[in-house]
């Protein structure tokens, strides 16, 4: 349900909310509505691995002695921790997306963002509440995407401001207001109103907290609706102000205001992740995947050359799991050592990190001018006797333009999980939205039906 807006306070979030909130669920490809079903299952998938690192497991018991979740009806969300509570949507939506955060295997897309936790994780939660059906969970979830894409797309953050805690959270907002058949520009505006300015050296330092961004946006995506029934109002030009002036720069205007294109719509142009690293790695890591495996008292330096978009990453990690995710050199260093580089194996090492000491990372001109449309990285590998190796990959494989097969994507999923009983049935329904009616049984246990 959507309010009229009066000519003279419509902004450029009101439009591409407007657009995004008018898909038309029978117009969308076939192929579309499977990779939103994909986006749907993985980000699930990666809040349960993320559900099971300690200090999740660890906020999960004390959220619970505190009453906050607790087992059976009293609350409407599954949270997705190996106990399986549950907890009211806002606390739900905290937890989960929090927890998706401490893996760095959660989608997103170029340039440059994470649409999918922030976005499915708060409309999954309204929808497991209110029963909804699978289409409008579906049809929420592309839309609310759709407005997080074109927001990252028409604004280019500055350095270093970190691309979680807002625009999710305000395509979020607009995914629950679909689910709850609300006003989506109120719940925008709202949501526009109250972003986290995240910077990027937390996740450089090791700084865990940085993994409630993406909670609070999914929190805050739930709660905008539940202010905006109760009279709050949002800024329709706020967020053109913080990340237009502030934080970033307004580059692609035509991005908001364009109509509806059904042949790309966000959902077509995202990338899926394999290796439980920052996504400006990637490339590097697929690089290095295909060389021979090179004996490491051979090696005497390793050259990475990548896009400027990248250096970010060239510094050498702080002892700690998380940082290491953050450290190109270390990430690097982690695959050419083959390294586990799964949600609940890729850990800091002293040995990874000698290394990546040995690791030099630039930018080069030919890599650099096909930004953004590739995330480019190429590795030489120097080695004794005058042996050189070298391999380049353009994309790394899940990025849409090399794509995951749909048994990749069911297998990542599975690994996620990690019960292949549950995995099964979450994935049947995930997959297939439009044939469950009841959102609330979304997560029921292997072998319950949801139709």
């Amino acid at each position: 349900m959507m309010r009229e807006v009066g000519v003279s306070v419509i902004s450029l979030l009101d439009q591409a909310v407007s657009i995004a909130a008018g898909v038309n669920l029978a117009r969308v490809p076939d192929a579309s509505l499977k990779r939103a079903g994909h986006i749907i299952a993985d980000t699930i998938g990666v809040s349960r691995a993320g559900a099971r690192q300690e200090p999740m497991v660890r906020l999960s018991g004390l959220e619970r002695n505190r009453g906050r979740t607790a087992e059976g009806p009293r609350y409407g969300a599954t949270v997705f921790s190996p106990s399986m509570v549950r907890a009211d949507p806002e606390w739900a939506a905290f937890l989960n997306a929090t927890a998706g955060s401490f893996v760095e295997l959660d989608e997103g897309m170029r340039p440059t963002g994470h649409p999918g936790m922030q976005v499915v994780i708060p409309a999954v939660a309204v929808a497991e509440a209110e029963k909804a059906h699978g289409q409008t969970l579906l049809r929420a979830v592309i839309a609310g995407y759709e407005v997080t894409a074109r927001l990252f797309t028409a604004y280019r953050l500055t350095y270093p401001t970190h691309p979680h805690g807002h625009f999710g959270a305000v395509g979020g907002a607009v995914a629950v207001a679909m689910v709850l058949d609300r006003d989506p520009i109120e719940a925008a505006r709202i949501a526009a109103t109250s972003p986290i300015l995240s910077i990027w050296d937390a996740c450089f330092e090791g700084a865990t907290a940085r993994n409630t961004w993406m909670g609070a946006a999914a929190e805050l995506a739930v709660r905008s609706s539940t202010l905006a029934e109760a009279g709050f109002t949002g800024s329709p030009t706020s967020l053109e102000l913080s990340f237009g002036k502030l934080a970033g720069t307004l580059v692609d205007r035509d991005a908001l205001v364009a109509p509806l294109d059904y042949s790309v719509l966000g959902v077509t142009r995202n990338y899926f992740k394999m290796h439980s690293a920052c996504a400006l790695s990637h490339a590097a890591v697929d690089a290095v995947r295909k060389l021979p495996l090179i004996d490491l008292a051979h090696i005497e330096r390793i050259q990475v050359e990548t896009v400027s978009n990248n250096m970010k990453l060239n510094r050498q990690a702080e002892p700690n799991d998380l940082s290491a995710r953050f450290s190109l050199p270390y990430v690097v260093a982690a695959a050419v050592l083959r390294r586990g580089m799964g949600a609940d194996s890729f850990h800091f090492e002293p040995e990874t990190a000698q290394l990546a000491e040995r690791i030099d990372v630039q930018v080069t001109d030919d890599l650099e001018a096909k930004w953004p449309d590739a995330s480019p990285a190429r590795i030489t590998v120097l080695a004794s006797g005058g042996r050189t190796y070298t391999a380049q990959v353009d994309n790394p494989h899940g990025h849409y333009l090399d794509p995951l097969t749909e048994a990749e994507v069911r297998q990542k999923f599975f690994e996620l999980v990690d019960d292949n009983s549950l995995a099964k049935a979450w994935w049947d329904r995930l997959a297939d939205l439009s044939r469950v009616p009841d959102c609330s049984r979304l997560f029921q246990e292997a072998g319950s039906h949801a139709d």
